[in-house]
């Protein structure tokens, strides 16, 4: 098999790479550069809005801090005692949360 580069698959690139009949590379050149000065980035609304919520996790949560503190001070001292109900509990509700994000 031999490619001549003549026919339809030599115009369909042509096409595809926008080089219409323009054989020297000054024109291919241009064809590029206006390509490279259109790039434009456009954020939907909806990426924007889970940009704000993922914003609004990652910021501290005192009451939470205070309340790992307290479970801290609690082991430390030996006094934290929890039944496996809750800890079933917690895993559960933790798979579920899981499951819907």
């Amino acid at each position: 098999m031999q490619i001549s580069g003549h026919g339809k698959v030599d115009h369909l690139a042509k096409v595809l790479l926008g080089v219409h009949e323009a054989g020297n590379a000054s024109a291919r050149q241009a064809v590029v550069q206006t390509k490279a000065g259109k790039d434009e980035v456009q954020i939907s609304a909806q990426a924007k809005e889970l940009q704000r919520i993922r914003e609004l996790a990652n910021q501290p949560d005192p009451e939470r801090a205070a309340r790992v503190d307290r479970i801290k001070q609690s082991i430390d001292s030996g006094t934290y005692d929890i039944t496996g109900r809750a800890v079933g509990d917690a895993l559960i509700k933790q798979v579920l949360t899981d499951a819907v994000l």
